[in-house]
């Protein structure tokens, strides 16, 4: 969501929570749960990790080519996941038992994905494929244990079809699958 990092409470620490990074350096910060909120320890849990660059400023004292710059700052949003210890590392295996449906609801048509696992989903793409064309789905993440349906941006009267998939895993890789639309 578009929330203001100030006014988001979280239970982690980062630290160090403000630094300076050199050029041709990088810098390790250390996230640590805190426990001052209660997560459900039956599935994941999604955080924002939000981090903002922002550039030095110019030296007012070099020659005037200096004076002449635009300087941007970025805030760069990462998925922060939290995994209760009892959940184990069968993450991987939770894209291959999503199921997948076709509904049509308002006159859209809505594709949705039954995630029975405690795990999040993270989607990089969703394609539906029938009757050899395709449709992009709008698809970003699949939350544990729930139903997510996700519009296509175009209507259609598809009731049976393929999806397309590629999913990002916990190491950042793209894994491509395939699944029935049910």
């Amino acid at each position: 969501d578009n929330t203001e990092p100030g006014a988001i409470k979280v239970p982690f620490n980062a630290t160090p929570p403000v630094s300076r990074i050199d050029p041709k350096k990088g810098q390790t910060i250390k996230i640590m749960y805190t426990g001052s909120q209660t997560l459900p320890s039956d599935r994941e849990s999604v955080f924002w990790f939000n981090v903002l660059e922002v550039p030095p400023k110019a030296n007012k004292n070099e020659n005037s080519a200096a004076q002449n710059t635009l300087q941007l700052a970025f805030r760069t949003r990462i998925k922060l996941f939290y995994r209760p210890q009892g959940l184990g590392d069968l993450a991987g295996e939770a894209p291959a038992k999503l199921t997948w449906r076709m509904k049509h609801e308002q006159g859209k048509s809505v594709v949705t994905v039954n995630n029975p696992t405690p795990y999040f989903v993270s989607f990089n793409s969703i394609e539906l494929e029938s009757t050899g064309k395709k449709y992009i789905v709008d698809g970003q993440m699949a939350a544990p244990l729930t139903e997510t349906s996700f519009t296509l941006k175009t209507a259609t009267t598809i009731s049976s079809g393929k999806i397309n998939y590629s999913f990002i895993n916990d190491f950042g890789g793209i894994i491509n699958a395939t699944a029935s639309l049910q």
